[in-house]
């Protein structure tokens, strides 16, 4: 009778523990990035009344007779299967889809969430506004490239309003036709616009006239910013016998120095741009019967790229499923500003809690591996969603009665017990 009430004592407690566990999960079923737990049970030990025996040439052997002496927790594991996600329309609202962790640091040590409800603070930064701890990740540089592997992993800043970008124009294409009937002599007059190292718009006017030489015309280029008109280019277009312009004559090259371009400071970098011709041609468009007979078409000459932009702020970001944060700034161009980091662990079991939905590394985690999202069996991550807590709430109540149901078994245990004492005590009056 002894044994039967420490026993039912240890399931008392073993079932009080799993109660606890339970409550934990249900107190969280809308914690953003919780992870339920889980306990399991072992027996304690047994106490051996009579051992076994080896069977002999008489005897077929006997079995040992033993009497277990209660349960304990075994473990309790944290479940880490991914949660519904939910849009949450908030840019800097992250989720992953897969294996990984946010890494969070406060400058000296890093935790890592599932949690994914961040914002951006006064300086820009992105964090987690419940700790303060800062998103961990990796920053692009002045051309929106990123290379893990030669970047240090630190905060992501996100500078809305204060950051601003702008690019000089050097490479530009040129195209059209030249009217192949064009009188010798004649003019055709086009401006472009080109930007330089601050971001200014540069009005560019293109000249090609139209050499004696049937096949040829000359090209020059010139900028006037309100003052002397400035030479920034010349050359000569040389088309074949099918009005496609030869391989030498195809290229040419704009320049004009900084003081060229602007006269005080700030000076940009001066200007040069490699200029294509390769797609003009000079061919006869068809003439217009009700026209003039003596008049020519006229020919038609345009920019058909270039690759510098205007000067531009950061207006707002979005965030791509390769953890990449986009920067959209206000003239309409779009440029890498940092990527978010994942972490993994070769045993995500091992890992502490560490409260605030975080957790830590251990001896049993291993070390973090800190990746890009989308490599080395890390997740990818989904800007404007948050993942629902993993708790289910239909098998955390059946949990609850079965616990209830346990420990009330226990009870009866310990009160079936008590009576058999009592009425051994009564034997004696």
């Amino acid at each position: 009778m002894g044994r039967a009430l420490f026993t039912a004592v240890t399931g008392l407690k073993a079932q009080q523990n799993k109660l606890d566990v339970v409550a934990n999960n249900i107190a969280n079923v809308s914690t953003t990035g919780y992870r339920s737990s889980r306990i399991l049970f072992q027996d304690l030990f047994s106490q051996t009344l009579v051992s076994g025996s080896a069977p002999t040439a008489t005897n077929g052997g006997t079995n040992p007779e033993q009497i277990g002496l209660g349960v304990q927790t075994a473990s309790i594991d944290v479940n880490h299967e991914q949660g519904s996600l939910v849009n949450t329309g908030i840019g800097s609202d992250l989720a992953i889809q897969g294996n990984g962790f946010f890494v969070l640091s406060d400058g000296t040590t890093n935790v890592y969430t599932r949690d994914g409800s961040f914002t951006i603070n006064s300086s820009g930064v992105l964090i987690d506004p419940a700790t303060g701890l800062r998103v961990q990740g990796y920053t692009a540089d002045g051309n929106g490239v990123i290379d893990p592997a030669n970047t240090v992993l630190g905060n992501i800043n996100i500078p809305l309003g204060a950051s601003g970008i702008a690019q000089a124009t050097s490479e530009a294409e040129i195209v059209g036709n030249l009217n192949s009937g064009t009188a010798a002599g004649d003019t055709v007059v086009r401006n472009v616009e080109m930007f330089d190292s601050l971001g200014i718009a540069r009005n560019i006017e293109f000249t090609f006239t139209k050499s004696a030489m049937g096949n040829e015309w000359n090209w020059d280029a010139s900028y006037d910013d309100n003052g002397p008109v400035v030479s920034a280019g010349s050359g000569t277009l040389d088309f074949d016998v099918n009005g496609v312009p030869t391989t030498v004559s195809a290229t040419g090259t704009l320049t004009l120095t900084a003081a060229e371009l602007q006269t005080e400071p700030p000076l940009p970098d001066a200007l040069s741009v490699a200029l294509d011709f390769s797609d003009m041609t000079q061919l006869s468009p068809p003439v217009d019967p009700a026209a003039d007979p003596a008049a020519q078409p006229p020919s038609d000459i345009t920019l058909r790229s270039q690759n510098g932009y205007a000067f531009g702020t950061l207006d707002s970001f979005r965030i791509g499923d390769n953890g990449q944060v986009i920067g959209i700034y206000s003239n309409d161009l779009t440029q890498v500003i940092a990527q978010v980091s994942l972490a993994t662990f070769a045993n995500v079991g091992g890992l502490d809690r560490d409260g605030n939905t975080a957790f830590r590394q251990s001896p049993a985690s291993g070390v973090a591996n800190i990746g890009t999202p989308g490599s080395g069996g890390r997740g990818t991550v989904s800007g404007g969603v948050l993942e629902s807590s993993n708790a289910d709430l239909g098998t955390e109540f059946s949990e609850l009665i079965i616990a209830q149901r346990a420990f009330q078994a226990n009870s009866r245990t310990i009160t079936a017990a008590d009576t058999l004492l009592q009425e051994a005590v009564n034997l004696v009056r």
